[in-house]
């Protein structure tokens, strides 16, 4: 329309919102019945040879279905067999909101023909150039070694809107800005609503299979960021597999470190500062542990912990049957606990888990491994960590004798366990976390009173202290830690 050597004529009033859909080609025909051929985003020419009626209804008819392929507009070239554009089309423009826009000698529509290939050839060259050089910086934040979030952001910024990274499930895994919402019912849907185009990019399969889709929402048309998306979407992909092979990796040496650190001796501090190091951690910085309950999903812990890759630059996880373990570093000190709660309150609001503050030595965050798990049976939402818990830090710092002593003490539950059937071990650990209480007891148990007292004083026979006491309580709850962790170091 600003061409003004074209002098073209909106005949319709059209606001200026329509007028931005974008144009995907020119459509000349002088078919009554043309939608059969178009796709969407046409501009439709023609002269009206064929269409010498003057029924308002046939009018309507014609643009009405034109308007459900939807097509950009109608470009009528008067003087050739109407002196005019017909007024039935105008009013049928306006009635179904379908621009009708005219030409006229001596311009023709060959000369907008060419200016709208000719405009449509410079925007797909320019969103080439433009979709290879996000390609070639992403590609080199790859090989510098980045995060899924920076690849994101990078894409942000071209297409000058919302992106994120989404599953299979349609669940948002990444995105920038934080906090984008996606509300699409499959990750193949696409959608534009006034001003603003959703689309949907599927990458290729990841991690034995899961498909991921970079999702974006942005003022620019869908036939600019389906090409643009093209050569950065291999990129991701690429990101995505070197992470899945690299969490593998990360697995094993996170699973040597925590198993060291879950020893509640330090014989040998120089050898487990060694699998830190293995593992990517720096023993003299700061640590920050989040332990969080298992989701049904199985790359629930892999989304946990791309969310958290911009608070952490050292970031490792490892997955457990019940809970998984994140230990982060290179963390802003002040304020990397209440903004870890707060992103899972966003992304998990009502799942179990425990956020520790920093954590400034080994042997602070062998205590947090060992006292996380116990506390995550206490909570059901992100909770931050108690600063002491008694039994974690006693069970961390006894020696080997003292192990042992302790397994001498608990035995004879475990033993009369087996041998009876009898639940005791699961009896002192609810009494224990129930602070001692009858009766939370039983209703944790779901068994009568009765038979909690019977319970409750066969263990103390067997063990030899009262449960009444602060020092008997005290006493089994240090056992039991130890007697956990052996547990769950033997059983792994």
């Amino acid at each position: 329309m600003s061409n003004q050597y074209l002098s073209l004529r909106l005949k319709t009033t059209t606001q200026a919102t329509r007028m931005r859909r974008p144009i995907s080609t020119v459509a000349p025909t002088e078919l009554i019945e043309p939608t059969a051929y178009l796709e969407g985003n046409e501009l439709v020419t023609l002269t009206g040879i064929a269409m010498n009626f003057q029924d308002a209804r046939t009018w309507d008819a014609y643009v009405e279905r034109l308007a459900r392929v939807p097509v950009s507009g109608i470009l009528f070239n008067s003087g050739i067999a109407h002196p005019e554009v017909p007024g039935g089309l105008v009013d049928a423009g306006n009635r179904f909101d379908v621009p009708v826009l005219e030409v006229s000698p001596p311009v023709n529509l060959l000369q907008v023909h060419r200016l709208v290939n000719d405009t449509i050839q410079a925007e797909h060259y320019a969103v080439l150039r433009s979709s290879l050089e996000l390609a070639d910086a992403c590609a080199e934040l790859e090989a510098r070694g980045t995060t899924l979030l920076e690849l994101l952001e990078r894409i942000r910024v071209v297409v000058g809107g919302e992106v994120g990274l989404i599953d299979s499930q349609g669940r948002m895994v990444a995105s920038r800005p934080a906090g984008m919402h996606w509300q699409l019912p499959d990750a193949h849907t696409r959608r534009s609503s006034g001003e603003v185009s959703e689309h949907v990019r599927r990458l290729n399969p990841v991690r034995g299979g899961e498909r991921f889709s970079i999702a974006v929402r942005s003022p620019q048309s869908e036939s600019v960021l389906d090409p643009l998306l093209g050569p950065v979407g291999s990129i991701v992909s690429l990101h995505l597999n070197s992470a899945a092979d690299y969490y593998n990796e990360e697995n094993d040496r996170m699973r040597s470190m925590i198993e060291r650190l879950r020893l509640p001796d330090a014989d040998s501090p120089r050898y487990t500062k060694k699998l830190m190091r293995a593992a990517g951690f720096d023993p003299q910085k700061p640590t920050i542990l989040i332990t969080v309950r298992a989701g049904a999903d199985p790359n629930d812990a892999w989304r946990m912990r791309i969310q958290f890759a911009d608070l952490f630059p050292t970031l490792g996880l490892l997955e457990t049957e019940h809970y998984s373990l994140l230990i982060g570093q290179n963390f802003n000190p002040d304020a990397a606990q209440t903004s870890v709660i707060q992103r899972l309150h966003k992304i998990a609001p009502r799942r179990p888990a425990i956020v520790t503050a920093p954590l400034l030595s080994t042997g602070s965050l062998r205590t947090a491994i060992l006292a996380s798990p116990r506390q995550l049976d206490r909570v059901n939402e992100p909770t931050a960590a108690r600063h002491f818990d008694l039994p974690s830090v006693l069970a961390t710092s006894l020696t080997k004798g003292g192990i042992e002593q302790a397994l001498q003490f608990i035995r004879p539950l475990k033993t009369c366990d087996d041998d009876t059937n009898s639940d005791f071990i699961t009896t002192l650990r609810a009494f224990l976390d129930a602070d001692g209480s009858p009766t939370k007891t039983a209703a944790a148990l779901f068994i009568h009173r009765n038979s909690l007292t019977y319970r409750l004083n066969r263990i103390g026979e067997l063990l030899g202290v009262s449960l009444s006491t602060v020092d008997g309580k005290s006493t089994c709850a240090v056992a039991l830690a130890v007697w956990e962790m052996q547990e769950e170091a033997r059983l792994r």
